[in-house]
């Protein structure tokens, strides 16, 4: 455990230290519109990749037997839909560019769409070889792919940004970074794979790939209606000031996220016959957790206007609380998140998928319900959606695993009432701090702040769970909390 822990500590670290270095040059280079510009791009793409990465990725970790000819079967599958999406991409582009004036938005848009497209392949492979590495626990070789990934992403990006190219010097950190992390995982897989049809393998994962791919295709919509509703509601600026707050929140959540999950999901599959020890092992899983990630977010959210002005300066400081609403609804999301893990390790992923539409929903419409109050309601309404979902998952698991509510709450709310006491001090500092001093030293003062108070509230309040976790961490096995 610690072994996957350090390097997925060290990806998760070295990929946020690599965005905070992109996100100052870009801030100070590029303007809101091209970050919003090109933050709808991504998002269009990267609905067109759950076609090519959502059908197999889980289905292949999540079967309990599985063999070469099922993972080269979904690759040959998956490469040629990238293919297929790639020239109706450019196909449509060229019918949108006859449709609208050549200056409009949208054959921008589609132009830069059509260009971007070719990334598909690079997600079409990555999802297969890293379905594979899941499958053999090479929960290294993830990080280390992603890592190095981005390392040239940003390398690549940083040259053209100085080079004066405007949206293309941030498309391209995201092009370069997948065809490297492929290139990485290809290298470093001890399996030679290459495509091959086989429609019996294919045929065998169907029936769980189906849920899986719906339940991805309604994520990744919620994603492109979230930044589309936005963009419709606040212009082509608001999307920017979104784009800047997801730069310093999507380094955390995201690596956090899909580490925990693939650990999770390692184990969680190995007790899905057996319900006793499932729910035992997602009860842990959750108290443990926690205490770990609720901090993390809260403390973000804390920090989160201080960091901005720190990164981006003042004509930013509109994506601070919007940044703020993102990092708490990670948080709240933290603590149900492993309920989808154990409920997609069980097969039951058509609850996965109704509790993603359900968030679609609610954000849709919190954020048209909410716009009134200007740029703020695109971080409130990511609460409500994310606290919408949370209810969701403890209301279908609670059957599914025979899951005390009650004891649920119980065993998150000591660490929710402590991540709140000590967020609300680190804000504290920043209002006390004297106006015009270093932004950096004010975020030193509050991390600090922070880290002092968690772990004083942890020792008096939480130390048999303290003590869990660090047992958790260095291999031995933690005790589940009552």
């Amino acid at each position: 455990m610690l072994k996957w822990l350090s390097s997925s500590l060290a990806d998760a670290v070295g990929r946020i230290l690599l965005k905070l270095l992109t996100t100052v040059v870009f801030a100070y280079w590029l303007s809101p519109e091209i970050f919003g510009r090109a933050s709808l791009t991504i998002v269009v793409v990267s609905l067109l990749a759950i076609v090519v990465t959502a059908p197999f990725e889980e289905s292949l970790v999540q079967r309990r037997v599985i063999s070469r000819s099922h993972f080269a079967g979904a690759l040959a599958l998956v490469l040629a839909g990238s293919v297929a999406l790639i020239a109706a991409s450019f196909a449509a582009a060229a019918v949108i560019a006859r449709v609208y004036p050549a200056t409009s938005e949208t054959v921008t848009l589609a132009w830069l769409v059509a260009g971007f497209s070719p990334i598909l392949l690079a997600h079409a492979g990555v999802a297969i070889f890293t379905a594979m590495a899941r499958r053999h626990r090479a929960f290294a070789r993830i990080a280390w792919s992603n890592l190095a990934g981005d390392a040239l992403g940003v390398g690549v990006g940083l040259a053209l940004v100085f080079s004066g190219v405007g949206v293309w010097s941030l498309l391209a950190v995201r092009l370069v970074s997948r065809f490297a992390t492929l290139l990485w995982l290809i290298v470093d897989n001890p399996i030679r794979l290459r495509p091959a049809w086989s429609l019996d393998g294919l045929g065998e994962l169907s029936g769980v790939a189906g849920w899986f791919f719906a339940a991805r295709c309604v994520d990744k919509a919620g994603d492109a209606v979230f930044q589309g509703v936005v963009a419709r509601l606040f212009g082509l600026e608001g999307a920017g000031y979104l784009n800047m707050a997801l730069r310093i929140i999507e380094p955390v959540r995201g690596p956090t996220a899909s580490v925990s999950h693939n650990i999770a999901m390692s184990f969680f599959v190995r007790a899905q016959d057996a319900p006793q020890r499932l729910r035992a092992a997602v009860a842990s899983t959750v108290s443990h957790t926690s205490m770990i990630l609720l901090p993390v977010f809260f403390g973000l959210a804390a920090c989160a206007p201080t960091l901005i002005a720190l990164l981006g300066g003042e004509r930013w400081a509109a994506a601070g609380p919007i940044a703020a609403g993102l990092a708490l609804a990670a948080g709240v999301g933290a603590t149900t998140h492993f309920l989808m893990t154990a409920l997609a390790a069980r097969g039951e992923a058509r609850l996965c998928c109704l509790a993603l539409t359900a968030e679609l929903v609610c954000v849709a419409a919190a954020l048209w319900l909410l716009a009134p109050l200007g740029l703020i309601a695109i971080g409130v309404a990511r609460m409500v959606s994310t606290a919408a979902m949370a209810g969701f998952y403890l209301t279908v698991a609670r059957p599914v695993f025979g899951i005390d509510r009650g004891a649920f709450v119980r065993s998150v709310l000591p660490s929710l009432a402590n991540a709140t006491i000590m967020a609300l001090s680190v804000v504290a500092v920043a209002r006390w701090w004297v106006p015009g001093t270093s932004a950096a030293l004010l975020l030193v003062v509050q991390v600090g702040a922070g880290v002092l108070v968690y772990a004083a509230l942890a020792l008096v309040f939480q130390r048999a769970l303290l003590y869990s976790v660090i047992n958790a961490l260095r291999g031995r096995k933690p005790g589940v909390p009552a």
